[in-house]
């Protein structure tokens, strides 16, 4: 039997333009991941907390390493080649995230509008604003959070996974960075892919 490279792991919460952004989503992975097989693992459990369902996607999982996204991330052609391939044991890889500015932009991220929704979204200028971006193909820098990619064997295994003791909307993604960083010495890197995030859209009729 033969096993994907890349585990997506995806959970989402239905309705509305959440699953407009969803359909999005899975069309950008099956048209643009150029470099490696994947699966997709999709967690629809409402209410659900996305740690939990992310740890639970994880132990499901086939691939050799993991991506963990959400349900409004858009992917831009080629995102995976240098993601997946600095994906190493003890090594957290994120790239560059453009957001419209629904809420706040992080200081990391790429504010540009390309659609506040998906019934907005302008595929082609969020493409050109990619080709033109200039950005070394791996640096030493800690960026956003999701979407990122890691080992499979690492996070199962060594990382000790998301902590769920205090659910969402408590910063799990960050106190896991945190004690990454600080136990276990954890090299993060910021390699030259793309993605878009709608931001907010589970908050949206």
């Amino acid at each position: 039997m033969s096993y994907p490279d890349i585990s997506i792991l995806i959970p989402h919460k239905p309705g509305g333009m959440n699953d407009k952004a969803l359909k999005l989503a899975i069309d950008s992975i099956v048209r643009f991941t150029q470099s490696y097989s994947y699966e997709i693992i999709l967690n629809m459990t409402v209410p659900g907390d996305p740690y939990s369902l992310w740890n639970d996607m994880a132990l499901q999982s086939k691939g050799y390493a993991l991506v963990f996204s959400n349900s409004d991330v858009i992917f831009a052609p080629d995102w995976d080649r240098h993601l997946i391939k600095n994906a190493d044991d003890n090594t957290i890889v994120t790239g560059y995230v453009l957001e419209p500015g629904n809420i706040g932009v992080a200081p990391v991220n790429i504010h540009a509008n390309y659609g506040k929704n998906p019934d907005e979204f302008n595929e082609t200028g969020f493409h050109s604003h990619v080709e033109k971006h200039k950005a070394d193909d791996v640096k030493e820098e800690r960026a956003w959070y999701m979407p990122c990619a890691m080992s499979r064997g690492w996070f199962l295994y060594s990382s000790g996974m998301f902590p769920v003791d205090i659910p969402f909307p408590n910063p799990n993604d960050i106190l896991f960075w945190n004690r990454c960083k600080e136990e276990l010495g954890t090299r993060f890197l910021r390699v030259k892919s793309y993605s878009y995030h709608f931001q907010n859209q589970s908050a949206r009729p």
